[in-house]
């Protein structure tokens, strides 16, 4: 699955399975992120972390302010 169709379904998931508002400001955002994603892009769903916890250690803890 390509890397945009798989954000369109985590907003469709959120909408109409969890019933976020499509108004609310993460969801605009996550609209910005999807019209800003390369059509062809597809990720590799390999990756060595295998919890939120762990990604947020390794990408938002470790990293040095620019």
């Amino acid at each position: 699955m390509k890397d945009r169709e798989f954000l369109m379904w985590i907003h469709e998931r959120l909408e109409l399975v969890h019933g976020d508002s499509p108004l609310v400001d993460y969801m605009h955002k996550l609209r910005a992120i999807i019209r800003n994603t390369p059509k062809d892009k597809e990720t590799p769903n390999t990756s060595s972390c295998n919890s939120l916890d762990e990604l947020k250690e390794t990408y938002l803890l470790h990293s040095k302010p620019q």
